[in-house]
């Protein structure tokens, strides 16, 4: 086949999208299949284009086998709403524009949760005559609604919510990350479960592997006599680290102890404030790191924290961070509730706390802080678990099976209809 697959972020990003999109892509080109890649010029989270790229109309690029063409697109930080609405629909625009260059193609993706996206791989679906898999990785409008960003009686979240509506109705495929998904876009939208299948997340194992280096990394870092717990991801909304702050809080008596923040986000300078005003000097943040250093974060910490805010929309949910960290053996803290819950009991890799509950983390990492053995032990069933159900590659030949089952019924439709 030739998959085209419409995504705003891409590598060298280093969110959970574009690592999503890239693995599967880079999967599919080792199984033999040709694999093009509509996206922006990388400039995720900054809303500045990456060094050695230029934001120009349209530009091609070969990235491991798979076909990626850059084009033209607003670029916004990763806050606010209003010029990020402006973001997502130049890269709609500009991808619909420059589709017909990418010749050939038998199928058609499109990654939300961002629906712009959905709606440029929907008209290019329907230019090239070709069947179309919207993939699903968050909830929108849902979610934003969630946060605060817009109110439910909004003109907005009632035109977004049509969108989702629409697209959920007329895609050939739904893919979503999660069986906590399924059962809300299921009922909340009047979608027939056969409809829609799960591709949850997962790692490259070529990455996310034991290096042998954590007390060299340990020292090059000033860890060595520390008891490090790691967050490192996006520091939004979504995930309420103001509750690790104020846990903390709560801790600063224990010397050894660090929370190390890594990486970047709309809320990373508001937690940085209230640290200072905290004074809370056993909290580090770090900027983000590029994707190949994040495995020794991983390795060199003695826990990672994985948090979500309180709320039903997010018990579908499964933290791709999750799946990085058992990987590394690295035990998990999981401030959440619902599946995600669910897979840490399966995989026996952590301790599970109610979110947004400071003094119920402080109280876990009370007791955790004596028990490397135990944590041990659990690190290593979380890399058993996750390389037994959860690597990229055996996710990829399951969608490309379903990719492979959406063109053939299709294309038997099409033709019966002639």
């Amino acid at each position: 086949m030739h998959i085209l697959f419409i995504t705003d972020n891409f590598p060298p990003e280093t969110n959970a999208p574009a690592s999503r999109t890239y693995e599967h892509a880079r999967e599919w080109v080792r199984m033999g299949h040709k694999v093009s890649v509509i996206t922006c010029v990388p400039n995720f989270p900054y809303g500045r284009v990456y060094d050695g790229y230029r934001n120009s109309a349209f530009q091609h690029e070969v990235m491991d086998g798979i076909d990626v063409y850059r084009v033209w697109s607003y670029m916004a930080e990763n806050k606010g709403f209003a010029r990020r609405i402006l973001d997502f629909f130049s890269f709609m625009v500009s991808s619909i524009f420059w589709s017909p260059w990418v010749r050939g193609v038998d199928i058609v993706i499109a990654t939300s949760p961002q629906f712009f996206a959905g709606i440029a791989g929907y008209v290019i679906s329907k230019m090239k005559r070709r069947p179309f898999v919207l993939e699903v990785r968050d909830l929108w409008p849902e979610q934003i609604a969630t946060l605060g960003v817009i109110r439910e009686n909004n003109i907005i979240y009632r035109l977004l919510t049509q969108m989702a509506k629409y697209m959920y109705h007329h895609c050939d495929q739904l893919v979503t990350v999660g069986e906590g998904y399924k059962d809300q876009i299921a009922m909340g939208y009047n979608i027939n479960k056969d409809r829609i299948e799960v591709i949850p997340n997962g790692i490259s194992p070529e990455l996310f592997k034991p290096t042998g280096k954590r007390e060299d990394f340990r020292r090059e870092m000033g860890w060595e006599d520390k008891f490090i717990v790691l967050y490192l991801g996006t520091h939004g909304m979504s995930q309420k680290l103001e509750t690790v702050l104020e846990a903390a809080e709560i801790l600063r008596d224990i010397k050894k102890l660090y929370f190390v923040f890594v990486g970047d986000g709309a809320e990373k300078q508001k937690l940085m404030a209230l640290k200072k005003d905290k004074k809370l000097n056993n909290c580090i943040f770090l900027p983000m790191q590029p994707k190949k250093k994040v495995p020794y974060f991983y390795e060199a910490a003695d826990a990672c924290i994985v948090p979500l805010r309180r709320c039903q929309l997010f018990l579908g949910n499964y933290p791709s961070k999750m799946f990085e960290a058992m990987a590394m053996e690295c035990p998990i803290i999981l401030s959440a509730a619902g599946k995600s819950v669910e897979l840490l009991k399966r995989a026996d890799a952590g301790i599970a706390i109610s979110p947004e509950e400071p003094e119920e983390l402080a109280k876990a990492i009370r007791e955790i802080i004596t028990h490397t053995k135990l944590l041990k032990e659990k690190g290593k069933k979380g890399r058993k678990f996750v390389m037994e159900n959860y690597t990229r590659s055996h996710w990829a030949k399951r969608y490309l099976f379903i990719l492979q089952h959406v063109l053939y019924h299709v294309t038997k439709q099409q033709y019966n209809t002639q």
